[in-house]
């Protein structure tokens, strides 16, 4: 019973709703037809389209990364002993950001200084040996044996030194390590690991810290294959010259931000059917950070005789982008167009308007399709 009033008082509802606006539709003809027998027609502000040379560009949907990014992890086991840098600063190459306890490699490397030491010292004497064993053997106070002996001591000797040599480096790696030092410039987050925890242990390098570097920085975006085969075809993308393209951040009018296409990748993804593009862009300031999602424009060619109309002229409804047009007799039509890019204020028109219709300016909410009215011409 509910169910059947609901629906009732809908019908109904629908029913008042739909005399009305019969009746005031009826009401506007009438007098939209009085006004013209009377030559009352109100005024109305018309213009011509405004026709120029326009740059065709085309808007994508990027997002920003890092031209570099380093993880800093612990390559050698130990405590942590110092932090040397403030969450989210900015870093330089070579600081020193933080500090493994050393005691333990640097007693390493004195043990491998020493077995080197000791290795040149063996070499020195295996060296001696064989000299005197090679003038012995001459005058047969010793035997050829003897002198194959000699040789392999030395032999032996001088691998023992490159050995030696290769843990003194290793030891001495390994001891650097314990100074864990930026090896970039950036803007570094967080330390992951506080200090006197142990880290680089047995579950392997453990992750410090990330760095990122902000200035410039790089915008990916993906663009239609068709596209893409477009522009290179008409030569408005090659590895000659680099293609300059504009962007905003967030809610940033109009694309405030320059920067110069450097990258296309080499293939098509086939399950997308686009191909990944990159820019490059100075970020001197630093207050774009990467993983930021962009809108940008890319300059393709130049559209000759365009037609643009003032944005605000513009209607929009299910049909879609539409005009208020003046015909020759002064009454007023509903014109369906087209719409491109944005020049300024201005909206170009790709098809639907003639140059030399007459569109309404402003008012629009005042007139209707059908309606006499009195065009009162006016500069864009």
């Amino acid at each position: 019973m509910r169910k059947f009033f609901l629906v009732l008082v809908t019908i109904i509802i629908i029913a008042i709703m739909y005399l009305g606006y019969n009746k005031l539709i009826n009401k506007k003809v009438s007098m939209g037809g009085h006004a013209g027998a009377m030559g009352e027609a109100p005024p109305v502000p018309v213009a011509a389209p405004f026709i120029k040379d326009v740059v065709i560009y085309y808007e994508f949907t990027g997002q920003t990364k890092a031209v570099e990014q380093v993880d800093i992890v612990a390559r050698v086991t130990g405590y942590l002993e110092k932090i040397n840098f403030q969450d989210g600063s900015d870093v330089k190459k070579g600081d020193i950001l933080f500090n493994i306890e050393k005691e333990n490699y640097q007693s390493l490397r004195d043990q491998a200084a020493a077995q080197l030491t000791s290795s040149e010292s063996e070499l020195a004497r295996a060296e001696v040996d064989f000299k005197r064993f090679q003038e012995a053997v001459q005058t047969n106070a010793v035997s050829k044996q003897d002198l194959t002996t000699k040789k392999a001591d030395l032999d032996k000797a001088k691998a023992s030194v490159i050995s030696s040599k290769a843990a003194l480096a290793q030891a001495e790696l390994n001891l650097s390590y314990t100074q864990i030092e930026s090896p970039i410039d950036g803007r570094i987050n967080r330390h992951m690991v506080d200090a006197g925890n142990l880290v680089g242990g047995a579950s392997g390098n453990t992750l410090l810290a990330t760095i990122v570097k902000l200035s410039p920085m790089h915008i990916y975006f993906n663009v239609n294959e068709a596209l893409i085969y477009k522009a290179l075809s008409e030569g408005l993308i090659s590895d000659k010259q680099k293609v300059p393209f504009y962007f905003a951040v967030g809610n940033e009018e109009g694309f405030p931000h320059e920067g110069l296409l450097d990258y296309i990748d080499n293939k098509v993804d086939y399950t997308t059917g686009t191909i990944t593009a990159r820019g490059e862009f100075p970020n001197q300031d630093k207050t774009i950070l990467p993983g930021m999602f962009v809108k940008l424009k890319v300059p393709g060619k130049v559209k000759k005789n365009a037609i643009l109309v003032p944005e605000t002229a513009l209607n929009t409804d299910i049909g879609g982008k539409y005009l208020l047009i003046v015909d020759k007799e002064n009454t007023v039509k509903r014109c369906l167009v087209k719409i491109g890019h944005l020049e300024g204020d201005m909206r170009v028109i790709e098809s639907g308007l003639k140059p030399e219709d007459r569109y309404i300016v402003t008012g629009l909410q005042f007139v209707f399709p059908g309606m006499k009215v009195n065009p009162q011409p006016v500069k864009n």
